[in-house]
């Protein structure tokens, strides 16, 4: 047998509590570690008790953060008013043109014909003015700088002439 005996009572107490002491140290000096690393790498901090960006949000504030970042308010906008065509244009015009489009602020109209092409393109002064009435304004001053016409759309042909 060894001359040292196995430690019992109060000194095996004492070294239990010592090992226990030493793995607190040695996890606390590793969770700083960690921590001062994250700060040097610009990882977000917890948030506290005041709210902040990394909070959850509302639905309509994200979504109105979001079309304000991508530059999306003319096209939703404009989407709105394609969907409200009739109110915004009014019934009679509503009936024989449908809005097909909207690119680089040109809103693409089609007539279904061509009496009323050629009756939309000279009210677009006038749809123009009103359109960007019920629009956000676009980086220019207007959403919508144009509006194209189209005429009635041609039926496709077979082998034979029509389908």
């Amino acid at each position: 047998m060894t001359g040292e005996s196995e430690p019992t009572g109060i000194d095996l107490a004492r070294a239990v509590l010592a090992a226990a002491r030493k793995r607190a140290k040695e996890l606390e000096d590793d969770r700083a570690r960690r921590s001062a690393a994250g700060r040097r790498s610009g990882a977000q901090k917890r948030s506290g008790s005041r709210s902040d960006d990394r909070d959850p949000q509302p639905l309509q504030a994200t979504i109105g953060r979001l079309m304000s970042e991508h530059g999306w308010e003319t096209p939703v906008a404009v989407g709105g008013v394609v969907h409200n065509w009739p109110e915004v244009v009014g019934e009679r015009i509503a009936e024989h043109c449908v809005p097909v489009g909207f690119a680089d602020g040109v809103l693409t109209v089609q007539a279904d014909s061509p009496a009323w092409a050629v009756e939309l393109r000279h009210l677009s002064t006038a749809l123009l003015a009103k359109l960007n009435e019920s629009v956000p304004s676009g980086p220019d001053g207007r959403a919508v700088k144009r509006i194209a016409v189209l005429g009635p759309a041609k039926p496709r042909l077979g082998l034979n002439g029509f389908r």
